[in-house]
């Protein structure tokens, strides 16, 4: 992707995913390169990390830099000898295969995992949203129950007398 797509981004957050595409590197690269920029985590209001453009662009640079410094020279110089000699071409073809092997199993188990936490977020909202109603759905069948006891108490407190008619009574004023 490169510097444009950096430029195209402007100042919003960039995950690490985008980091990720954007640099072709792994998780454990990024932190690498973060630890020699000494570039800081940062988390926004949900508690996901993200970047800034500078830090997206300061890890392009560290990256080309230290790409550039660690090129690997592959002299044809037998390691061993013997029946079992092994080059150090053999020894560096080894490794980078390693690496691309362990890069996209980290790949498919992130994206998986970026699939499957994609919907989470909207989960938890929910969840709080509902336990919140719940909370005042009970409150409201508290108060609810104490006015229907006290209206079954002013039921009760009116007896029937002659002609159809009721009258109220209490402890203090009884007609009978």
């Amino acid at each position: 992707m490169g510097i444009s797509a950096v430029e195209k981004i402007g100042n919003k957050e960039i995950s690490p995913k985008e980091i990720r595409e954007m640099l072709g590197i792994d998780n454990s690269r990024i932190q690498e390169l973060c630890k020699i920029a000494d570039i800081k985590l940062k988390k926004n209001e949900r508690g996901l990390t993200y970047f800034t453009q500078d830090d997206a662009q300061t890890l392009k640079n560290v990256s080309a830099n230290f790409n550039k410094s660690n090129a690997v020279s592959v002299p044809s110089k037998k390691v061993l000898t013997g029946t079992n000699s092994i080059s150090n071409g053999s020894i560096v073809q080894l490794v980078e295969t390693l690496r691309s092997i362990e890069k996209s199993m980290t790949e498919r188990v992130t994206a998986l995992l970026d699939e499957k936490l994609d919907g989470m977020d909207d989960v938890v909202m929910e969840l709080i949203r509902v336990k919140t109603e719940n909370e005042t759905m009970r409150f409201k069948i508290n108060e609810l129950n104490k006015e229907n006891y006290k209206l079954k108490k002013e039921v009760n407190s009116f007896k029937k007398v002659p002609f159809g008619f009721y009258a109220k009574t209490s402890s203090e004023n009884s007609i009978f």
